[in-house]
């Protein structure tokens, strides 16, 4: 008979009054005090019933953690359920490891009674641990061995309950959806668990482990009647020294001989907060009450710790903030501190620094788009108020790499940052990065950036003494820290996120780092982090809590765990339909191929768009792309297209082609040239057919497809081919393949198989949507005149992932006019919708890249701002982010006022109207004016080349090679960017390395300056 809720209610307390284990759970779930107690009195006489209850558990705990945390929990499937909470941070290794044991422990060698003893013993420390994370209580709890008579009794209360257990856990089950919670929420919840793990330490070892962790750092602890040897090492720990007035500190740091810190110890759970306060007031003794001598009064230097934690604040601080730190600094560091003090009053510190230089410098930012400066400034802002996280979400195409560089520069330059550690997934990506920073020309006199600042790539070997930069993996850095070996696999190669789409239940395993003396917590004092997977803020997010350096991410696809770490602090958003708006990014158009169980060949359908009004805010989503794979979770490798439909799959997309490019089409209707297109397949061996069965369909060569994959020995050579020739023209791989620049001449995607995650969907995506110059693409795709969108073609529904904001299948040509037209009709009768205004915006940012500068400075003319700025005011005025303030304050009516007020340059201007549909109705004539204005440049061009030969030569047949290449990108594109010389065609000869060899490093700067001069 089902009881009554207040007899249910107290039953529940009769069983946590009877059960010294599990009592003290009841607040925060009884059914964890009945399957604990279950466990615990079946122990003895029933084993094989007390396994069951340990297995019940840990089910219901993790069932409880998944609501609390707000983390997505697949139902019935504990492993995958473990390795999501496992994944978004909330499991230390040891707590990961008590949940198996409750799911997976057999036995082993021990009798059952022995098993169910210890799984009792396992749940109890579950249950401690949970009660800790919950209530930041910190006593020391001890597992209690009952008496027989007690089992008996608790036996009894059990089985009072037993009968309503199916209906509770129904109940529960119910219950345990996700909370809703603010990302900060979830953080402080996540390392609430973290802190819980470990276990409190008795009071007496409290200062010995603070002292082993001080000698670990590489401080001298003195011993008793040692205290006037403070020159024995550079740094010394002078212990419960005497102060003024009878006080006593635990312990004083000294450097170079002269007292600078203090340490005080204190109980595990002690408020540290409160207790820093206390440590201040000791640090402000009179400086003549101690027998050393002080080097500044107070003292700036000061730690508290209970042993596990410990907080750090420097008083020279500007508005001083404690951190928790996961180390004591080094002497060498507080004494460069010191040094730095000294030499500078007014800003005595990097933060200080910060907040006094940085501001007034603004060199270089002429290099800087819109978008680069704004992050640039948000990010500096966010460090100069002590924030220690801050990400920055730019799409891709947008800069992000750039805005690093720029980011790590001015650290360096301005605010004297010792070092600078750059972190991200890929070995590729690391390469490319380093590149980059040493090709930097800072613009306080030109020079390259290594030159100044050292860069080094992180290997086993630790940091080089000279190294102001230091470019790393997450592999490496992870191995370095938790003390294994590198992985020599090969898995550097292959993205986190590629890793996570393989498995169904990727290792899960919680990263645990121990102090490295190769790479000590103080090593940087700014961390760095370049679009890198989940994982490294959740499972892995020890990594980055190591150093004591702020934390800047940049990632074109935030997630909920990313935003969780860096605690909701979003200091810039720069979307993709923003990027797409400016210009720095094409627009896609997505297609579904649909594949029949009869094999008939397959027909490309648009895909549908998820509307403005549907789309929730950024933010929103951002926390959406949690990649939890619930629904995933257990079902094996990721399907694709099996060998029978492969071929009709790729005929498919071989006739749809000059329907997805008409513009590209010559007489009869045949495509010219296939554009660049990159295949995602699933494995090696899926992809090797899918390249038989596109050279067999398209009837081409060997070159004409080929795979790339990061693993393959020639993977590099592979990709400049790619990036550099005609003939090869599809690229199947079964990775993201693209770097910072390297991919700008794919116009086309096709997938093959399934896309697991949101993120990783993007991050396809984004291989395809940077956008390359005329004259660059034309290199590589004859016959194209300018890149104006990505064409995905899905066949295995990814696009559900992500459905575009406008999904534009009809943007050239006359259908785009007649589209365009009606849009145009009905904003000047005042009745375009706001789903309609985006769609205007998308048709008319297709017309950006391949504008011409005489169209462009008449849309000008007519409007008073150019087609991007027009574009991205149409947009920003149906951007739900944007437009909530304003719903806020004037309702309704404020945001339609907003729409109208973006909308009236084309609502009421026939001239810009017939001018913009013009731009659809007419190409040719646009391509003839065109030409002839590059033929009239190039002439001119050629001349000034002339002279400048005749008067800087001579010049060897490799180096005119060279010059005559940069002078036909100065007539293309009217200038020349050093970024130009890692495209096509200097890509060929090496790019800028290449360039450098030709001419000498430093000639070659000089050069190149000369020559740019001398064409402009």
């Amino acid at each position: 008979m089902t009881l009554e809720p207040s007899a249910l209610e107290s039953r529940f307390t009769d069983l946590a009054l009877a059960s010294a284990n599990f009592g003290f759970l009841l607040p925060y779930e009884p059914l964890l005090v009945l399957h604990g107690a279950s466990c615990e009195a079946r122990a003895a006489t029933a084993p094989a019933d007390a396994v069951a209850a340990a297995r019940q558990f840990g089910e219901v705990l993790a069932a409880e953690l998944g609501h609390r945390t707000g983390v997505r929990l697949p139902a019935g499937d504990q492993p995958a359920r473990l390795d999501l909470l496992s994944r978004a941070g909330v499991f230390a290794p040891r707590v990961l490891d008590a949940f198996n044991d409750l799911h997976r422990f057999d036995g082993g060698t021990c009798e059952g009674r022995e098993a169910a003893a210890y799984l009792v013993e396992r749940c109890f420390t579950l249950g401690a641990w949970f009660f800790r994370a919950l209530t930041g209580d910190a006593e020391p709890m001890t597992f209690v061995h009952a008496a027989a008579s007690d089992l008996s009794v608790l036996a009894q209360r059990v089985a009072a309950l037993e009968e309503d257990l199916p209906r509770l856990r129904r109940e529960f089950d119910l219950r345990v959806s996700p909370a809703s919670l603010a990302v900060a929420e979830r953080e402080q919840l996540i390392v609430s668990a973290r802190d819980a793990a470990y276990e409190p330490l008795q009071e007496s070892d409290i200062a010995a482990e603070v002292q082993r962790r001080l000698a670990k750092a590489g401080w001298d602890v003195l011993g008793a009647g040692e205290e006037t040897q403070l020159n024995r090492s550079l740094g010394c720990v002078v212990v419960e020294p005497c102060l003024a007035g009878g006080l006593r500190a635990d312990m004083l740091l000294t450097v170079g001989g002269q007292v600078v810190g203090i340490v005080e110890c204190k109980r595990d759970g002690t408020d540290l907060t409160d207790a820093m306060e206390q440590a201040g007031a000791l640090a402000e003794a009179p400086a003549g009450s101690l027998p050393w001598p002080v080097w500044r009064s107070p003292l700036p230097y000061r730690y508290v710790s209970d042993g596990r934690r410990l907080l750090f604040c420097d008083a020279n601080d500007p508005d001083p903030h404690a951190r928790l730190v996961s180390g004591f600094h080094q002497p060498r560091t507080l004494a460069r501190w010191q040094r730095e003090a000294e030499a500078d009053d007014a800003a005595p510190t990097y933060r200080a620094r910060q907040a006094a230089y940085l501001p007034r410098q603004d060199e270089g930012f002429d290099q800087l788009r819109i978008a680069q400066h704004r992050a640039l400034r948000a990010i500096e802002q966010a460090l100069a108020a002590g924030q220690r996280r801050a990400l920055v979400h730019m799409a891709t195409g947008s800069g992000r790499s750039f805005t690093g560089v720029f980011t790590a520069y001015r650290q360096l330059r301005y605010a004297r940052a010792s070092r600078v550690l750059f972190v991200a997934d890929l070995k590729l990506a690391v390469q490319q990065l380093i590149a980059q920073l040493r090709q930097f020309s800072m613009p306080d006199g030109g020079r390259r950036l290594d030159d100044v600042y050292h860069v080094q790539e992180l290997t086993a070997d630790g940091l080089a003494p000279s190294a102001s930069v230091t470019v790393a993996t997450v592999q490496r850095l992870s191995a370095m820290l938790a003390g294994t070996p590198a992985p020599e696999d090969g898995s550097d190669r292959v993205s986190a996120y590629e890793t996570a789409e393989r498995q169904a239940h990727p290792d899960a395993t919680p990263l645990e780092v121990t102090y490295c003396e190769a790479l000590p917590p103080d090593a940087f004092d700014l961390v760095i982090v370049y679009d890198c997977h989940r994982a490294l803020y959740g499972q892995r997010r020890a990594l980055l809590e190591y150093f004591d350096a702020p934390v800047v991410g940049f990632s074109a696809s935030p997630t909920a765990t990313a935003l969780g770490f860096f605690k909701g602090n979003l200091v810039d958003s720069y979307s993709y339909e923003q990027a797409v708006a400016d210009g720095v990014a094409v627009d896609c158009s997505v297609y579904e191929i649909r594949v029949t169980d009869d094999r008939q060949p397959a027909i490309a359908t648009p895909v549908d768009a998820v509307g403005v009004e549907a789309r929730s805010s950024r933010r929103a989503r951002y926390e959406d792309l949690d990649e939890e794979l619930a629904s995933t979770g257990g079902q094996g490798p990721a399907r694709a297209i099996p060998s029978e439909h492969l071929a009709a799959v790729v005929r498919a997309f071989r006739d749809a082609l000059p329907t997805l490019f008409p513009d590209r089409t010559q007489q009869g209707g045949a495509l010219g040239v296939v554009p660049k297109t990159v295949v995602l397949a699933q494995d090696g061996p899926h992809a090797d057919e899918v390249v038989e069965r596109i050279r067999d369909v398209f009837g081409a060569g060997d070159v004409f497809c080929r795979r790339i994959t990061h693993r393959d020995a020639h993977a590099v050579h592979l990709l400049r081919e790619f990036r550099t020739t005609p003939q090869f023209r599809i690229a199947v791989v079964t990775d993201l393949i693209s770097g910072f620049s390297d991919m700008r001449a794919i116009e086309c995607l096709l997938i093959l198989r399934e896309v697991r995650s949101a993120a990783y969907y993007e991050q396809l995506l984004a291989m395809g949507t940077q956008t390359i110059a005329s004259a660059e693409l034309r290199a590589v795709t004859p016959g194209a005149v300018a890149k104006t969108q990505l064409v995905v073609v899905d066949a295995v529904g990814a696009s559900l992932h992500l459905q575009p904001l406008v999904n534009l299948t009809d943007a050239s040509g006359q259908a785009g006019q007649a589209a365009v037209e009606r849009l145009l009709s009905r904003a000047a009768d005042g009745l375009v919708t706001p789903q309609e205004t985006a769609e205007l915006a998308i048709r008319l940012a297709r017309l950006i890249p391949a504008l011409s500068d005489a169209d462009g400075a008449e849309i000008r003319k007519l409007t008073g701002q150019p087609l991007q700025e027009l574009v991205t005011r149409l947009l920003d005025s149906v951007d739900s982010d944007r437009l909530s303030p304003l719903r806020r304050a004037g309702g309704k009516r404020a945001v339609e006022d907003e729409r109208r007020v973006a909308l009236f340059p084309l609502a009421k201007n026939p001239e810009l109207q017939e001018k913009l549909l013009g731009l659809y109705d007419r190409p040719a004539p646009l391509r003839v004016t065109a030409s002839e204005r590059r033929r009239r440049e190039a002439e001119t061009v050629r001349g000034r080349l002339a002279e400048f030969i005749e008067r800087a030569g001579p010049f060897s047949s490799a180096q005119l090679w060279w010059i005559e290449k940069i002078a036909d990108v100065v007539a293309a594109e009217t200038r020349f960017a050093p970024a130009y010389l890692d495209g096509v065609p200097f890509s060929a000869r090496g790019g800028t390395d290449g360039f450098l060899d030709a001419f000498g490093p430093d000639a070659a700067i000089d050069l190149l300056d000369e020559l740019r001069r001398a064409l402009a």
